[in-house]
């Protein structure tokens, strides 16, 4: 093995453990979700984008208003259950208030989770 990927090795477990020994690692595991349940999967995250209203910042991540039109509660928890597999540095609720009204996922995470969410949920 030579002296460049030696480096290049070492800087990428650098970055999975991060800036500190006891912060959860900011990493994606995306082979936690099998192949059979990948194409659900994506068509989960295609209706998520799809029912996005708004979202609100927060300090460590953000809280996404989803149409119930669009996505149904039982698809959003199916959706979480697949995400907290791949994504274990994720913490999720789930809001609903009301009769059929928009639900609320909040999504939160350690130092740099935010711009993992910014590019997960673009439209």
């Amino acid at each position: 093995m030579n002296i460049a990927a030696s480096l290049l090795g070492l800087l990428a477990c650098m970055c999975a453990l991060g800036a500190d020994a006891n912060e959860p690692v900011l990493a994606c595991n995306t082979k936690a979700i099998s192949a059979a349940e990948r194409p659900r999967y994506s068509e989960l995250v295609q209706k998520i984008r799809l029912s996005l209203r708004g979202r609100r910042e927060l300090p460590d991540g953000y809280v996404f208003q989803l149409a119930e039109k669009s996505i149904s509660l039982a698809e959003v928890a199916e959706w979480i259950r697949m995400e907290r597999l791949c994504c274990p540095f994720l913490v999720f609720r789930l809001e609903i208030a009301g009769p059929p009204a928009d639900m609320e996922l909040t999504l939160r995470g350690p130092s740099g989770t935010k711009t993992i969410l910014e590019g997960a949920f673009q439209k």
